[in-house]
């Protein structure tokens, strides 16, 4: 190694221990915050076997239910061990991890103080409503995962942390959300895109926000980690209990829900004044199928060379997809190359290098 570059590794590792220093002495936050995920494994044939049953009692496979059910919403690439390394890696002041799911464990995570499986049972007020496939009615019993903490962060498995956090990142002092918003607005011209279930749930967030609050045209929310208050999604369903009991007796997406905890729990919050503007840098990363691979590509090394805060990896494979997700796969091992401390490393992990792609 030359002098130049040796000169340049000292001044990187000096740079990444102040910035260590630097996030340990803002995650000095008064309370505890927990993190938890909504997970589930697409591939498994009980699980798929299950929702073919559902599918079938609901008349899922008529358009445009089918958008509920497409197998890309549920794949499982392992996001989640990436994500949770993520964490480890990026935003080390969490308090304890919960991670929701229908009947399932990852096969790689082994028993640690710090990480609970959560049941769908043990969280839904009817169980009459479950089996779900729905995320919309799950993010509806968030809060009452058992000895969940007052301050926590919610995640899907496909977001992941990018850059060095603290919780004042989430929450500001005096214990105030922080929210992400994009440029974009919640109410599209396009009529196309304007049907999708995401946009109509939308529509159904807007009328009630509109109706009690302000009529305003809104901006959508980035696809971040959300901060959430317990205590305050509690008493947005005692004052709107009929939100919940819609999220929750649908057990596919429907045109009738509201998205709660990206959209109407934030706006509703900011109205109170309980919520304000976040700063953190975002990116959302659509991975398309080999058809479109080099724009898979493109946006993974983008990533990679000019990293965000946090990012969100959108699955929109629905073609021949095995070169864009050997791609994915290489990318979570450049980013996140250390396993995290309940990680079961003698499971077979899906890793694949394609050096010369990257």
């Amino acid at each position: 190694m030359n002098y130049v570059k040796y000169c340049k590794r000292c001044l990187y590792l000096w740079i990444l221990c102040f910035t260590s220093f630097l996030v340990s002495q803002e995650s000095a936050f008064p309370y505890p915050v927990d993190i938890v995920y909504l997970w589930v494994d697409g591939n498994d044939p009980e699980w798929i076997g299950c929702k073919k049953h559902y599918e079938q009692q609901e008349h899922m496979y008529i358009p445009p239910a089918q958008e509920a059910c497409q197998d890309n919403r549920f794949w499982d690439h392992e996001e989640l061990r990436y994500s949770l390394r993520s964490l480890i890696k990026f935003a080390p002041f969490f308090n304890h991890i919960y991670i929701i799911t229908m009947n399932q464990r990852p096969k790689w995570l082994l028993d640690h103080p710090q990480v609970t499986i959560i049941d769908h049972k043990e969280i839904f007020k009817n169980l009459g409503h479950l089996p779900t496939f729905n995320s919309q009615a799950l993010e509806c019993h968030l809060h009452r995962v058992h000895n969940l903490s007052e301050h926590f962060i919610y995640f899907n498995d496909d977001v992941f942390a990018g850059k060095p956090l603290s919780p004042y990142d989430f929450f500001t002092e005096d214990g105030k959300i922080k929210v992400l918003f994009e440029k974009g607005f919640t109410v599209s011209k396009d009529p196309i895109v304007q049907s999708s279930l995401y946009r109509k749930a939308w529509i159904n967030s807007n009328a009630l926000l509109d109706l009690y609050f302000i009529p305003e045209n809104r901006h959508r929310l980035c696809h971040a980690p959300f901060a959430l208050r317990k205590s305050w999604i509690e008493d947005i369903e005692n004052l709107f209990p009929f939100v919940f009991q819609e999220n929750s007796s649908h057990r596919f997406r429907g045109a009738s829900n509201f998205n709660v905890t990206n959209g109407l729990f934030q706006y509703i919050w900011h109205y109170q004044g309980l919520a304000v503007r976040g700063t953190l840098t975002n990116q959302m990363v659509s991975l398309y199928d080999d058809a479109r691979f080099e724009e898979t590509h493109k946006a993974l090394q983008n990533l990679i060379d000019f990293p965000k805060h946090t990012f969100c990896l959108q699955d929109c494979m629905i073609g021949e997809s095995g070169k864009s997700c050997r791609l994915l796969q290489t990318v979570f091992e450049t980013l996140f190359p250390n396993p995290a401390p309940w990680e079961n490393m003698e499971i077979e992990r899906k890793v694949y290098f394609l050096e010369e792609e990257l």
